[in-house]
C-alpha cells in the first residue's frame, strides 16, 4: 500500500504537477514539481514529490552540471531514473548552446535595416521597436503602431512596457515613410524627442530612431554623431544613446578663429523721415554686425547669387543687394514676410498714395475712437489705450481697403504700422512681458518706409529645412535661432497684428495658442541643422553663431554648441572660423560676459 503512495497519480488531484502544468502553465510550477514529472514516481518511504525536493535541495545551484554517478548516491534513484535526469539536462543544455550561437547582435544601422528590409514596401506607415540586452543582442522584435506616427497619441507606455517586462537594456525604432523620403518630419522630431526623454528617465537608453523609405534610410544616431552606416553602436566599450547626443554638454571654447579688418558696407539713410529697414528692436538683428559679416563674405566667398534663409529682420539681404544680383529672403514669420515683401518686394506702387494715407492716419485722435479688438487686449499693457485705439482703427482699415491698394501698397502700409508699433512698445524690445506703468506716452505716429531697390528676388514664408530642397544659391546665408526662446511667442504681439486673425489670448503677456513653433528652439535642434547642412545646393554656406551656450540664463543657452556647428559644416567642406567681440541682447534678466559672435564659412 505503501508503494502505490509514491506514485504522482495517487496524490491529490491539487497538488498533482502534471495537472497544475496542463491548467496553468510551467511558470506555476516550483522546480521540485517540475523534476517530479520527469522522474514519474517516488521511492519506498518517499513519495515524488518529496524526492525531487531532495535532489534539488542537495544540488541547488550545480544542479545542471549534475552527472549520472551524483544521482546513483541518492538512496532510491537506480540508474533508469539517474540516466532520464541526466539526459533531459543535457538536452536542454545543448539546446541552449545552439541557440544562444544564432544570436542576433545588433552592431550598426545596417544591422536593423537587414531586420526590417520589408518595412520600405509598406503601403501603411509602421512603428517598430528591436529590444535589446546589455550585449546588444536582439531579445524581441515588435510592432508599436500601424498608421500615421501622432505625437498626441503615441504614448512613451507602449514602448517601454514590454522594454520593462522583457527586462531590455536599450531599444531602437524603426519607422517607414511610404512616400519614399526619408527625411524625418516635424512630428518624427518630437516623437524622437519625448522617446529619448522618457528612455533615459526609465533607465533605458534609446540607441537609434531609423527612417526607412525606397530612396534610402535616415539614422538620427548617424547624423548626430556625424558617423557613416558601417561605425557600431558601441565604440570603444562605450554605448552612446540618441539622450548623450541630444542633451548638450557644456563645451569647452577651443576652436581656431580668425580676425578680419573690417571694412564699410552699410547702406547710409537715403530719406529724411522715413522708416530704414533695420529701424527696429529684433533679438539677433545684424545690424551692428553687417561690415564685419560683409568683410568676411567678400573675401572668402564668390557668385551671382544670395539666399538668406533664416532673413529675421532682413539687413543682411539688404547689403547683399550692392554684392549680389540675385536674392532669396525667408523668414517663417508672418510679420518679417509683410516686412520684406513692403521693402523688397517689385510690386507697383504709388508714393503719393501711401504719403496720403499715412497722413491721414496721423491725423487720428485716440479720444475720438471706440474701443476695438486691439485696444481691448493691449490697451494700458503694451501700449497707452489711446495709442492701443489707434493701432487697431488703422490695421482694420487697411484691411477693409485692401481692394483699393496694390499688393505692395498693402504691405507697405502694414510694416510702417509694424515699425510704429514697435517704436511705442511698452516693453523691452520684445513682447514677452511689458513694463507694468500707471502712465504710458501716447506717441503713435507713422512714417512711410524706405525701400530696398533690387532687381530680382524670391519671397518666402517658409519651413527652411523644406526650402533649402528647392533652390539654390552661390551663398547661402545661415542664422537660425540656437536658444530656446521662440520667435513666434516673442514678438506675437506683431504676428497677430499682421495676420489680423483676431484670435483668443491668454495668460499675462496675451498670447494666442502657439504656431509656428521652431525646431531650433528645441533638443533636437542639431538634428535640424545636420539636416538643413546635408540638403542645401550652395557653394559657400555662410552660418552666424553666438556663443551664448555659457549663459546663466536656461532660455539663453544655445541648443547646439559651437563644436557640434563646426563638426557638421566640416563634413559638408572646407570651414573656416572668424570671430569678433560682441555685446549680446540682454532681455532684462541675463547676465552674460566675454560674448563673442563667430562667422563660420564652408567651402561646399
Amino acid at each position: 500500500m505503501e508503494e502505490k503512495k509514491n506514485r504522482i497519480k495517487d496524490l491529490p488531484k491539487i497538488e498533482r504537477p502534471r495537472e497544475k502544468f496542463l491548467k496553468k502553465g510551467p511558470e506555476a510550477l516550483s522546480k521540485s514539481d517540475l523534476l517530479a514529472i520527469l522522474l514519474g514516481s517516488g521511492v519506498k518511504g518517499k513519495n515524488v514529490q518529496k524526492l525531487a525536493q531532495q535532489i534539488i535541495k542537495k544540488f541547488g545551484k550545480a544542479f545542471l552540471n549534475i552527472t549520472v554517478d551524483d544521482l546513483l548516491k541518492i538512496s532510491g534513484i537506480g540508474q533508469v531514473k539517474a540516466l532520464q535526469i541526466a539526459s533531459a539536462i543535457s538536452l536542454v543544455k545543448r539546446f541552449y548552446e545552439e541557440e544562444k550561437g544564432n544570436e542576433i547582435v545588433i552592431k550598426n544601422s545596417k544591422d536593423v535595416i537587414s531586420l526590417t528590409y520589408d518595412l520600405r514596401d509598406k503601403k501603411k506607415e509602421y512603428l517598430i521597436c528591436l529590444y535589446l540586452n546589455a550585449r546588444n543582442v536582439l531579445i524581441k522584435k515588435e510592432t508599436i503602431s500601424i498608421g500615421t506616427l501622432d505625437k498626441s497619441l503615441l504614448h512613451p507606455r507602449e514602448i517601454f512596457y514590454p522594454a520593462v517586462e522583457l527586462n531590455s537594456a536599450s531599444i531602437i525604432l524603426v519607422h517607414n515613410h511610404p512616400t519614399g523620403d526619408p527625411t524625418p518630419s516635424k512630428e518624427d522630431n518630437t516623437i524622437v524627442e519625448k522617446i529619448v526623454q522618457a528612455g533615459e528617465i526609465m533607465g533605458i537608453s534609446v540607441i537609434d530612431f531609423i527612417i526607412t523609405a525606397k530612396n534610402g534610410n535616415y539614422s538620427f544616431h548617424e547624423v548626430l554623431r556625424g558617423v557613416d552606416e558601417n561605425i557600431d553602436y558601441v565604440a570603444e566599450g562605450v554605448q552612446v544613446g540618441l539622450f548623450d547626443f541630444l542633451e548638450i554638454k557644456k563645451p569647452t571654447y577651443e576652436i581656431d578663429a580668425k580676425k578680419i579688418k573690417e571694412n564699410y558696407f552699410y547702406i547710409p539713410q537715403v530719406k529724411q523721415n522715413h522708416i530704414q529697414l533695420h529701424n527696429r528692436r529684433y533679438i539677433g538683428s545684424k545690424h551692428k554686425l553687417i561690415e564685419w559679416i560683409f568683410s568676411v563674405i567678400n573675401k572668402e566667398c564668390g557668385g551671382d547669387s544670395f539666399a538668406d534663409v533664416f532673413a529675421g529682420t532682413g539687413i543682411v539681404s539688404a547689403i547683399a543687394t550692392k554684392h549680389f544680383k540675385k536674392i532669396i529672403l525667408n523668414d517663417f514669420l508672418y510679420s518679417n514676410y509683410a516686412i520684406y515683401q513692403a521693402f523688397f518686394g517689385n510690386g507697383e506702387w504709388n508714393k503719393n498714395k501711401i504719403d496720403n494715407i499715412i497722413k491721414d492716419y496721423n491725423n487720428i485722435y485716440g479720444e475720438d475712437l471706440e474701443d476695438n479688438y486691439f485696444s481691448n487686449y493691449f490697451g494700458g499693457k503694451y501700449f497707452s489705450y489711446n495709442s492701443s485705439k489707434i493701432i487697431g482703427f488703422v490695421r482694420e482699415n487697411i484691411e477693409k481697403n485692401k481692394n483699393n491698394l496694390t499688393s505692395r501698397e498693402y504691405y507697405m502700409l502694414i510694416a510702417s504700422l509694424l515699425y510704429t508699433v514697435d517704436k511705442i512698445a511698452n516693453t523691452v524690445g520684445h513682447y514677452d512681458a511689458y513694463f507694468k506703468k500707471d502712465s504710458i506716452n501716447d506717441d503713435f505716429f507713422m512714417k512711410p518706409i524706405d525701400p530696398v531697390n533690387v532687381d530680382e528676388i524670391s519671397i518666402f514664408r517658409e519651413d527652411t529645412n523644406l526650402l533649402v530642397k528647392k533652390i539654390k544659391a552661390d551663398v547661402v546665408y545661415i542664422d537660425p535661432p540656437y536658444n530656446s526662446r521662440q520667435y513666434s511667442r516673442f514678438y506675437h504681439v506683431l504676428e497677430t497684428l499682421t495676420k489680423w486673425d483676431k484670435p483668443k489670448l491668454h495668460g499675462v503677456a496675451l498670447k494666442p495658442d502657439p504656431e509656428n513653433m521652431s525646431d531650433y528652439c528645441r533638443i533636437n535642434a542639431k538634428t535640424r541643422f545636420a539636416e538643413l547642412v546635408r540638403y542645401i545646393d550652395a557653394r559657400y554656406l555662410v552660418v552666424s553663431y553666438n556663443n551664448t551656450y555659457d549663459s546663466k540664463s536656461n532660455s539663453s543657452k544655445n541648443k547646439i554648441t559651437l563644436q557640434e556647428i563646426e563638426k557638421i559644416l566640416q563634413r559638408k567642406g572646407k570651414t573656416k572660423v572668424f570671430e569678433k567681440d560682441y555685446k549680446y541682447f540682454n532681455a532684462g534678466n541675463t547676465n552674460f560676459n566675454n560674448h563673442k559672435e563667430y562667422l563660420f564659412v564652408t567651402k561646399v
